[in-house]
C-alpha cells in the first residue's frame, strides 16, 4: 500500500476505509443475530413455562392447540418468522413453509396444502 516515495494514494486510503466499514457492519450485524437468538432462547423458556403450569392447572392442551389454530386463522394479528417443513402427506415430497400465509406450505409437486401448526408437547 505505501509507495516508494512513501505516500498512500487517496483511492488506497477510500478501499481500506471502506473494508473497515463493511468489517464493522458484518461485526455488528453477528453482535444483533446473538442477541436475538438469546431473546428467541429466553422466550422459548418462558412460553414452556407457562405452557406447563397450565397443563398441571388442569387446562386441556387440545383447548391451547385449537386457540392457536384460530390465532393463525387471523393473519393479520400474527406474522411468522420461523420457516418450518414437513413431508407431504400426498406424495411424501419436502414441503417448506411459503411465508405468505401464516405457518402454511403448497407442495411444488403435487400442490397439497398444509398447514405448520405449532402443537403443544407434553
Amino acid at each position: 500500500m505505501i509507495r516508494n516515495n512513501g505516500y498512500v494514494s487517496s483511492s488506497e486510503l477510500k478501499g481500506v476505509a471502506a473494508e473497515v466499514r463493511q468489517a464493522e457492519k458484518v461485526s455488528e450485524t453477528n453482535r444483533n443475530v446473538t442477541d436475538l437468538k438469546s431473546d428467541i432462547l429466553k422466550l422459548k423458556i418462558m412460553v414452556q413455562a407457562m405452557m406447563e403450569i397450565m397443563i398441571e392447572r388442569g387446562i386441556d392442551p387440545n383447548l391451547i392447540n385449537a386457540k392457536m389454530e384460530e390465532i393463525i386463522e387471523k393473519p393479520e394479528t400474527f406474522e411468522p418468522s420461523v420457516k418450518d417443513s414437513a413431508p407431504c402427506p400426498e406424495c411424501g415430497r419436502m414441503i417448506k413453509d411459503n411465508g405468505t400465509l401464516p405457518l402454511t406450505g403448497t407442495c411444488l409437486y403435487c400442490g397439497k396444502v398444509i398447514r405448520f401448526v405449532p402443537k403443544i408437547n407434553i
